[in-house]
């Protein structure tokens, strides 16, 4: 398997999450109204995406 598929593989969704806080970040110091909207939303987004993993049992099997 290509090396870079495993980067984007393993990567993918910790990118994406990082970007969107960094939206979410800048929404909420240069926009107003509906921006602060979307800041709350863009920073809510990776906090339940942490709080599934939490909750949901893991795949892999433990020794």
């Amino acid at each position: 398997m290509a090396a870079s598929h495993n980067f984007w593989f393993v990567w993918r969704v910790p990118t994406l999450l990082g970007l969107l806080t960094v939206f979410g970040l800048l929404a909420a110091l240069l926009g107003t109204g509906a921006w602060h909207w979307a800041s709350w939303l863009a920073m809510a987004l990776p906090l339940g995406v942490i709080a599934l993993c939490l909750t949901l049992p893991s795949k892999r099997q433990r020794p």
